[in-house]
C-alpha cells in the first residue's frame, strides 16, 4: 500500500496496476487518511476559511492522496501530483465529472456541460481561439492596452487587481465580442463581470449552497446583468452575422451565424447562448488580469529579472506587434513563472463518477476531488527552489523533463482551456507595452515569507487595495 508522498517519477503500485485491477480491488481499499496536522476533522472547514492556500499546503504535506471534511457536506478528496492529475484529465477522465458549481457559475456553457454536446460547443468556438486566429488580435489588444495606459500618470497610485480587471475587459470585448466598452463607462457591466467570483469567495464556497450570503447575492445579480447584456448584443448581431460562420469576425457573429445557419438548435437556443456569453466573459478576461498582477508584483520584488526584462522591451521600435512575440523570449519566461507560482486555476474540483483507486486508496462514487495545481507547481520534487521567482528556470530543457501535468496552468487533457493562446499572446502584449513606458513599484507589504497578499476565490488574486505607484521611464 502506497502510504508515502510519491517519488520524483511518480509511480506506486496502483500506477503501475491495470485499469481493470485498480477496478477490482478499489472497493478493498482504505479510504485516504485524514492529515494528522489539520487537527480534527470537524474543525477543517473553520480553518480552510481562514486560510485556505496554507490549509492545502498542509494537506500534503506528507501524502498525495488526502482527505479533509467539510462540516454538513462530507469528504473532500485532495490528489496532490501529477500522475494523479493526469488520470482524472486524461487517461481516464470517463470516471469523472465536473462538480455543480460550475453549473450553478455557468449553467450550459462551455465550461460545465459534457459529453457530446461540450464536444459540439468545443468545435463551434475553436475558431475564434486558434493560435494562427489568435494572433490576428494582437493590435487590437495593444491598441485596447494604450488607451488604458495613455491615462496613466507619473506619481499615481493603481491597485493594479482593478485596473488590469478594465484592461483585459476592455482588450475582451473589442477582440472576441466585437464591441468597444467606454474607458470611464460601462460600470455596471464591468462590476458584474467582477461578482461572478463571489458564489466561490471562501466564506460562501464551503457552506451548502442553499444557504443564503451576500455574496451569493452579488453573484446571482452580476450573473443576471451579463445574462441582459448577452440578449441585447445577440438581438443587435441578428440578422447580419456572414452566411458562412467560418468567417465569423467575433464570438457573437459566429453564435449568432451558427443559430441562423440551422446548426444544432438545443446547442444554440437563448438559454445556452447566454450561458456562453457568461462563461466567455468571465474566463475571458480573469486569467490575464491575474497573470498580469502577480507578473507586476514579481518584477517589482526582483530588480534583476526586471533589468532583464526593461533591456528585452527597450529593443522594440515601439508598441508590440504580433511580429515582436516570438522575439519576447525574457518575458515569455516571466509570464510562465508567474503561472507557476500564481496560477489562476489554483484548484480543480471533480466528481467521481464510480469508485477508483488512488495510489493505494479508494475514493467512493460521488465523492468531490480538488486537483491541487499551485502545490503541484511548487512541489520540490519537480521544482528547484519551488518558492523562489526564477523565470531562469525556463531557459533549459526543464518542460521536457517534468511530467506533463507537474505545469498545468490552463488544465489538461481535452479540455484543455480553449482560450490557453489569448490569454498567453495578451498577457506577453500587456507586460511589453507597459514596460517601455512605466516602471511600477509595490507600495503594499508581503508576508512573512516575502508572498504576496492574496485572495483565493474562483480564482486566484491579489487582495483588494493594492496599490502599485507609478513611474514613467
Amino acid at each position: 500500500m502506497a502510504t508515502q508522498r510519491q517519488d520524483e517519477a511518480g509511480t506506486s503500485e496502483s500506477d503501475d496496476a491495470s485499469e481493470g485491477e485498480r477496478a477490482s480491488v478499489a472497493s478493498e481499499r482504505p479510504l485516504p487518511p485524514y492529515p494528522p496536522n489539520l487537527g480534527h476533522p470537524a474543525l477543517h472547514m473553520f480553518r480552510q476559511m481562514r486560510d485556505t492556500l496554507t490549509f492545502g499546503e498542509r494537506a500534503h504535506r506528507f501524502e498525495d492522496v488526502v482527505r479533509t471534511r467539510l462540516l454538513g457536506q462530507g469528504d473532500i478528496f485532495h490528489l496532490g501530483h501529477p500522475e494523479c492529475v493526469k488520470r482524472v484529465l486524461l487517461t481516464e477522465r470517463e470516471k469523472f465529472r465536473k462538480s455543480g458549481d460550475f453549473g450553478t457559475a455557468f449553467g450550459e456553457g462551455l465550461l460545465t456541460v459534457e459529453g457530446e454536446e461540450w464536444q459540439q460547443q468545443r468545435d463551434a468556438l475553436q475558431p475564434l481561439f486558434t493560435r494562427d486566429r489568435v494572433m490576428t488580435y494582437a493590435d487590437g489588444m495593444v491598441e485596447q492596452m494604450q488607451r488604458r495606459t495613455d491615462r496613466w500618470e507619473d506619481g499615481d497610485r493603481l491597485d493594479l487587481q482593478s485596473e488590469f480587471t478594465d484592461m483585459t475587459l476592455d482588450v475582451l470585448f473589442a477582440t472576441i465580442l466585437g464591441r468597444e466598452l467606454d474607458l470611464d463607462g460601462d460600470r455596471r457591466l464591468r462590476e458584474a463581470a467582477e461578482d461572478l467570483h463571489e458564489w466561490f469567495v471562501p466564506t460562501s464556497y464551503l457552506l451548502p449552497p442553499w444557504v443564503p450570503t451576500p455574496a451569493r447575492r452579488r453573484f446571482r445579480e452580476g450573473k443576471a446583468t451579463i445574462r441582459e447584456e448577452a440578449d441585447r448584443l445577440l438581438a443587435e448581431r441578428a440578422g447580419d452575422a456572414p452566411a458562412d460562420p467560418t468567417e465569423a469576425d467575433d464570438l457573437l457573429s459566429l453564435l449568432v451565424g451558427l443559430r441562423e445557419a440551422g446548426m444544432d438548435a438545443a446547442m444554440l437556443d437563448d438559454e445556452r447562448l447566454r450561458d456562453q456569453m457568461v462563461t466567455i466573459i468571465f474566463a475571458g478576461h480573469d486569467t490575464t488580469t491575474t497573470s498580469l498582477t502577480f507578473a507586476c508584483w514579481a518584477l517589482a520584488n526582483n530588480p534583476d529579472v526586471k533589468a532583464r526584462f526593461q533591456a528585452e522591451v527597450d529593443e522594440l521600435d515601439g508598441p508590440p506587434t504580433a511580429d515582436d512575440v516570438a522575439d519576447l523570449e525574457v518575458t515569455d519566461r516571466v509570464v510562465t513563472e508567474t503561472l507557476r507560482m500564481y496560477p489562476p486555476v489554483y484548484a480543480l474540483p471533480r466528481l467521481t463518477a464510480e469508485e477508483v483507486a488512488m495510489d493505494g486508496y479508494r475514493i467512493p462514487e460521488g465523492e468531490r476531488v480538488i486537483l491541487p495545481f499551485r502545490q503541484i507547481q511548487r512541489d520540490e520534487r519537480f521544482f528547484q527552489d519551488p518558492d523562489e521567482f526564477r523565470p531562469s528556470r525556463w531557459d533549459g530543457d526543464l518542460r521536457s523533463e517534468l511530467h506533463n501535468f507537474a505545469y498545468a496552468p490552463f488544465g489538461g487533457g481535452p479540455r484543455i482551456c480553449i482560450g490557453r493562446e489569448f490569454a498567453l499572446l495578451e498577457a506577453k502584449l500587456a507586460l511589453a507595452t507597459i514596460g517601455r513606458e512605466f516602471d511600477l513599484y509595490w507600495l503594499g507589504e508581503n508576508d512573512a515569507d516575502g508572498e504576496p497578499p492574496v485572495s483565493p476565490e474562483m480564482t486566484l488574486r491579489m487582495e483588494q487595495g493594492q496599490e502599485f505607484l507609478v513611474a514613467e521611464r
